[in-house]
């Protein structure tokens, strides 16, 4: 089954927000198979509860063909528990609660990949949050799939999520998103998604 490769801070603007740095290389986190999931339009986010700060991030998201190189490409969310993170890097621990808990990264329907500079936005309740290009991103592409394949093994249909632009925040229960690709001016592929509690899910058990 295909797995997620999540890349650290790879907008200068996100690591800046964040308080961090950008790296000298490509770093990766595993995202496993059931963090990761194709929404066709609509998709529902648990959200832990009001202990927990959950966060999105808007990302531009492509597949591994065949061939080792990009085939589809589409746009997606990697959800942050920003709780756990808080807790894992006070004592220098994986961020695995953190990043990889189930369906913690839904993307839409991808579509061929091109070579061009797409455009990534994330609406939440009707407003604008992020809205980022990829030609800024710190490793480009082409970096990004030498290094994976440099140091690791990765499978035709893996998801690699490029990293986030600046404007993260917390979600809420109520809240609805819209997390859209474009390419010249023009949505090719997106997929909408509103937040429910824990409480009112059979899935919330999964987060607790």
């Amino acid at each position: 089954m295909p797995v997620g490769w999540g890349v650290l801070r790879n907008f200068r603007d996100h690591a800046k927000e964040m308080g961090a740095e950008t790296t000298s290389s490509p770093m990766f986190f595993i995202m496993p198979p059931s963090s990761i999931l194709e929404v066709n339009e609509f998709h529902t986010i648990i959200h832990p509860g009001s202990r927990t700060v959950l966060h999105y991030e808007v990302e531009f998201v492509v597949q591994i063909g065949r061939d080792g190189q990009p085939s589809g490409c589409g746009v997606g969310l990697d959800l942050t528990n920003r709780s756990a993170q808080q807790v894992a890097k006070s004592e220098g621990m994986p961020w695995t609660d953190a990043k990889a808990f189930p369906m913690s990264g839904p993307y839409s329907r991808l579509v061929p990949y091109e070579p061009i500079p797409y455009e990534i936005k994330l609406e939440v309740n009707g407003e604008i949050r992020q809205h980022g290009n990829i030609s800024n991103m710190v490793h480009n592409l082409s970096d990004l799939f030498v290094a994976i394949h440099s140091r690791f093994i990765p499978e035709p249909g893996d998801i690699i999520f490029t990293g986030s632009p600046k404007g993260v925040g917390p979600l809420f229960p109520g809240d609805r998103l819209v997390a859209s690709l474009w390419k010249n001016n023009t949505c090719i592929t997106h997929f909408e998604a509103e937040v429910v509690s824990s409480e009112k899910s059979e899935l919330g058990a999964s987060f607790k």
